[in-house]
């Protein structure tokens, strides 16, 4: 009997193909909100995984390679804890990490990762580290668990490519390595991050924090806390308010490999509003000074220094101020007061008598500034903020001068900022330092000898962008440091060095954990090796400008 197919049936026909593709199309949907939703949820936990065994890693780098080792294990073990997946540990080896000294990678890791971000560098496996000269300045954590597949549920339906998806855990942490030695010192005019002296014919030079640039100080005295003249103090390398302090970390023998390297996690930014370091007010002498020395290539006595990770200057010439014999190359001399009557007769700048005309305010308020300026020279000590006058010390009472760096006059900016250094002429040396009356033999300049380019090969930039007797690389103002330790590293002689206001102060020597507000991070080069043995101590230093601006330090998540 022949079938008869009615137009019923044909419907019934037609619903049954589209109940059958819209059911395909519900469930691709279906599948696609389940599947997606199970790879956020993967997502999440491979990320959560990667983010906490990077910061957990990146708290142990030390600059050393003993750092590294603990950090690749402290990651491996935190990402175990994880799970992905429901159930799946995370399981990652020394072959997931990498090390770097910022958080922006140049080049792709194993899984192709990461994208491109600046400013960048290089990262570098961990697997490759090998010694502490190595590891030194490597400070950020790479951890990357690797691309994961994941089954589908529903979306394979739509065919076999649709049968597994694949997700990553990827994350960066560490902290920027400021360079900021922990050594404390106190700032000269606290309430005035700059301020300017303004001369007879009208130009102007720059004073930041009470400091001029080009001028020497010896930083051991500029501490006169709890009314003791010269008490020193270090910053604690790692403990930073309003975090707990320990006060082991502000032992000699615990903050002197940090001198060592000029490294700390102190807190810092751009204005230090609020920004407080714990500050601990005695120490032992003889790592500290090792560790100072270190960049004059004095790797001897058990010094806690490693030339690899914390090497010598490249140039080690002691800027002396008074020569022996006098008259020999090298010193101060040749380009201060070449052929001079009057010569410098002391290293630094006698404090109390380069301050006496600053009129900052409030100098006789108790325990803020020992240094009383006699009512003769400062009339009106109590004036608010009154405008400080050029200094009147004797030339050849400064000690030595422009060493590395000249001073600067001062901008239009209110408050003012740097401008262009000093010119080296007789003209401006003598306005800024009473220098007008030294005779010279002949007619001579008094800085005929200063140096006019920088020495061939040495690095272009800042700190010392201008020609001056250390960024030489040759004749009488360099010294090359012995050849086990060359070539040695540009500018290692510059301590970037914590400014605190020591008018909050309470209590003598022997404190720790005691905290104190930070006013900036000072430059001082180094001009000869320290001295804390001696009576008085000295760490004579070259104000060479404030560091500006400041990495933020803090060991934090960047990717």
């Amino acid at each position: 009997m022949p079938v008869v197919i009615t137009s019923r049936s044909r419907q019934r026909g037609v619903v049954a193909i589209m109940a059958g593709l819209t059911a395909v199309t519900l469930f691709a949907f279906g599948g696609l909100v389940l599947d997606l939703g199970h790879l956020y949820i993967a997502k999440s936990e491979l990320q959560n995984a990667s983010d906490a065994a990077a910061l957990a890693g990146a708290k142990e780098l030390n600059n050393k390679l003993s750092g590294v080792t603990a950090a690749v294990n402290k990651a491996i073990a935190i990402a175990a804890q994880h799970r992905y997946d429901f159930s799946k540990p995370v399981s990652i080896t020394i072959a997931n990490i990498r090390v770097a000294s910022c958080p922006n990678a140049n080049n792709l890791n194993t899984w192709s990762r990461p994208s491109l971000r600046s400013p960048t560098c290089t990262f570098v496996p961990a697997a490759s580290i090998t010694s502490d000269a190595q590891a030194s300045g490597l400070s950020f954590l790479e951890v990357d668990t690797g691309t994961q597949s994941l089954n589908t549920y529903l979306m394979r339906v739509a065919g076999a490519a649709f049968n597994t998806t694949q997700t990553a855990g990827y994350s960066v942490a560490g902290q920027f390595l400021t360079n900021v030695t922990p050594i404390g010192v106190c700032a000269i005019d606290p309430d005035n991050k700059t301020r300017k002296y303004t001369y007879p014919d009208g130009s102007s030079e720059l004073i930041e924090l009470g400091f001029r640039r080009g001028v020497s100080y010896n930083i051991i005295q500029l501490n006169p806390l709890g009314g003791s003249n010269g008490t020193p103090f270090l910053i604690n390398p790692v403990d930073a308010p309003p975090a707990a302090c320990d006060p082991s970390h502000s032992s000699a023998n615990f903050t002197a490999p940090f001198v060592c390297q000029g490294n700390s996690a102190v807190v810092s930014g751009d204005d230090f509003a609020g920004t407080k370091v714990y500050v601990n007010t005695g120490f032992s002498a003889g790592p500290i000074q090792r560790a100072l020395n270190s960049r004059f290539a004095e790797f001897g006595g058990g010094s806690p220094c490693d030339p690899g990770s914390a090497p010598s200057d490249s140039n080690i010439k002691h800027f002396k101020a008074n020569a022996t014999p006098p008259g020999a190359a090298g010193h101060p001399r040749d380009w201060m007061e070449h052929d001079a009557s009057v010569l410098p007769n002391r290293q630094t700048v006698s404090l109390n008598e380069e301050l006496n005309p600053l009129n900052t305010t409030n100098l006789h308020e108790p325990n803020y500034w020992p240094f009383a300026t006699p009512p003769s020279l400062n009339p009106n000590p109590y004036a608010p903020n009154p405008p400080p006058t050029p200094p009147t010390l004797p030339f050849e009472q400064y000690g030595a001068l422009w060493s590395y760096t000249r001073a600067y006059h001062a901008d239009g900016s209110s408050p003012p900022k740097a401008g262009l250094p000093f010119d080296a002429t007789n003209a401006e040396w003598a306005k800024i330092y009473n220098g007008g009356n030294a005779t010279t033999a002949g007619g001579r300049n008094l800085l005929s000898s200063y140096p006019s380019s920088l020495g061939s090969g040495f690095p272009v930039g800042t700190p010392a962008a201008q020609p001056s007797p250390y960024n030489q690389t040759s004749g009488d103002y360099f010294d090359a440091p012995p050849p086990m330790y060359r070539p040695g590293v540009p500018h290692r002689r510059v301590l970037n060095i914590v400014i605190v206001d020591c008018r909050a102060f309470v209590g003598s020597g022997g404190l720790s954990c005691q905290a104190l507000d930070v006013k900036g991070i000072g430059k001082f080069f180094m001009q000869i090796p320290a001295d804390l043995n001696g009576s008085p101590k000295r760490i004579e230093t070259e104000f060479a400008g404030l560091v500006d601006p400041i990495p933020t330090g803090g060991i934090r998540l960047y990717r």
